[in-house]
């Protein structure tokens, strides 16, 4: 099930972190924060529905919050949104100033691990950075002739696709990791 205050807190945790950011680099910074958890522990951060999009991988609950989609959101999670994230222009957020120090009762230990490495590894890139770098993944380069020649708007990515890695990643684990990463997932797990 799709955690929306838990996807809030994300976004909330990253933008603490490198202080302002447009909609896309918010979008692929947790879409590789989830990788990076998927692939180490078995599930990603927030439980979202992934679709390959033109510009890369979305997750869609991520692209209802940043766009304060009041039909997707509940009144509560709506609420808790724009009581944490700042729309400052019409793409780009900052942390409310009122939620500077807000407690993320949502986010794990190893949540913060990931965003924290994700914006470590990442946070200095720009969007389009950030887009051209996300289409390498097989998730989303698998549909990139349908992109290009306007075939759809946008595929749905399985969750398990996103283990898949690339050479010399970044997020990479050894191979027997990533098996157990999958069970986990699978519901395979003793």
């Amino acid at each position: 099930m799709i955690e929306t205050f838990k996807i809030i807190e994300a976004i909330y945790y990253t933008l603490k972190k490198i202080e302002i950011a447009d909609t896309m680099k918010l979008l692929k910074l947790v879409y590789l924060a989830d990788k990076y958890h998927l692939v180490r522990y078995g599930r990603t951060i927030t439980k979202d529905d992934y679709y390959a999009m033109e510009y890369g991988p979305v997750g869609s609950t991520v692209k209802d919050v940043l766009n304060f989609n009041s039909i997707s959101l509940s009144n509560a999670e709506y609420k808790y949104a724009a009581h944490l994230l700042n729309k400052i222009y019409e793409v780009t957020f900052k942390v409310n100033e009122s939620a500077k120090d807000a407690e993320l009762e949502m986010l794990s230990e190893t949540d913060k691990e990931a965003i924290d490495f994700v914006v470590e590894k990442f946070g200095n890139e720009s969007q389009w950075e950030l887009s051209e770098y996300t289409h390498k993944y097989p998730e989303w380069y698998k549909h990139e002739s349908l992109f290009k020649n306007k075939l759809t708007k946008r595929e749905r990515i399985g969750t398990e696709e996103l283990l898949s890695l690339l050479e010399n990643d970044p997020l990479a684990m050894p191979e027997t990791h990533i098996n157990v990463s999958r069970d986990i997932l699978l519901g395979r797990h003793d």
